[in-house]
């Protein structure tokens, strides 16, 4: 079983050296994620959800078989065929929940492979987590934060500092495989938490897109991207802290002021850019103070932000759905469970 996540601490900042970020690892209430089998045979993978049968050429999970494929055939090789199937909590098929299905399917196509090899995939966790990366870069014809991949490869809810992208080579990868990866880190964590994720239906918003903005506007004020990152750095840290020691007053606290960073960031960066999506639009702004008048919650706009879902943490479950619906806000809880 392979994890989808939620990026709830270190949306942006993730990207830059030494910035933290808490990335939490669900799975639906049955414990499943991604699952995957293996049998020898054709290879090819089947995916009903990414409606793939075979290796069609260019498709992340054709990257990822190939790129494994080709690590561990110096240690031998047996044809293989890979099935995955995803849980309901990824969306329908041909759709996407924002939890991470392309880097889960892409972890769960190696560790396939390396079991069907006679490897067991914990044992080789670090490898396949590099190896994950890599073909996942390969897709995407660049080197992205990857959280959501060593969140899918520890399989577990994790502290994440991006490693060096100059340490590692598209070209040369092998040899990047064999190499310490600076400034990584993936330390697993336990939460005295649960999370509930919720879709807000008719929003969409484009990580790439708002991932450019921002780039774009830490060109043009290159000192005030340095300060509000450092401030971002420094409140999800603090807040880290406290959720892992239990104080909810304090992490709420800090969670407000990262919060307060990605206001000021999107009002910088709309003098720029024109039509740039709210990190929190005014309506999940107002779902998430109107939680936390409420109930022991803390919410955000996980990841880039914008429209497409609200994540809280909480020390229950609470109706919050209901919060929603009396401030007229059309959402879907995703049933999930933190791991």
């Amino acid at each position: 079983m392979i994890p989808g996540k939620v990026l709830f601490y270190g949306g942006y900042s993730v990207l830059l050296k030494g910035h933290i970020s808490l990335s939490i690892a669900v799975v639906d209430k049955e414990g499943k994620g991604v699952s995957y089998r293996w049998e020898h045979g054709e290879e090819k993978v089947v995916s009903p959800q990414f409606n793939i049968d075979g290796l069609p050429e260019g498709a992340l999970v054709t990257i990822a078989y190939q790129t494994a494929k080709e690590y561990l055939s110096s240690w031998g090789w047996q044809e293989t065929t890979v099935y995955l199937e995803n849980s309901p909590i990824f969306g329908k098929p041909g759709e996407k929940s924002g939890l991470g299905s392309s880097a889960a399917a892409t972890v769960a196509t190696i560790s396939a492979l390396f079991e069907a090899q006679g490897y067991h995939s914990y044992a080789h966790v670090e490898t396949i987590h590099k190896l994950s990366q890599i073909a996942y870069a390969k897709y995407a014809k660049k080197l992205g934060s990857g959280f959501d991949i060593a969140t899918s490869s520890f399989r577990r809810t994790i502290i994440y500092r991006r490693y060096d992208p100059e340490s590692v080579s598209l070209e040369n990868w092998k040899e990047s495989i064999h190499r310490p990866w600076p400034w990584l880190e993936a330390t697993p964590v336990s939460l005295p938490a649960q999370i509930q994720v919720f879709n807000i239906k008719g929003g969409s918003t484009s990580t790439i897109s708002a991932v450019k903005a921002w780039k774009e506007w830490k060109s043009k004020e290159p000192e005030a991207f340095k300060e509000l990152m450092a401030r971002q750095n420094e409140a999800e840290t603090k807040a880290i802290e406290a959720l892992l020691s239990g104080n909810w007053e304090e992490a709420r606290k800090y969670t407000h002021e990262a919060r307060k960073v990605h206001q000021e960031m999107q009002e910088r960066i709309s003098r720029y850019v024109q039509d740039f999506e709210p990190i929190e639009p005014p309506e999940i702004t107002r779902f998430i103070e109107e939680a936390e008048k409420r109930y022991n919650v803390i919410g955000r706009a996980p990841g880039a932000g914008g429209r497409d879902s609200v994540a809280f943490l909480g020390d229950r479950r609470y109706p919050l759905a209901e919060v929603a619906k009396e401030l007229g806000l059309d959402v879907e809880e995703i049933e999930v469970r933190m791991v």
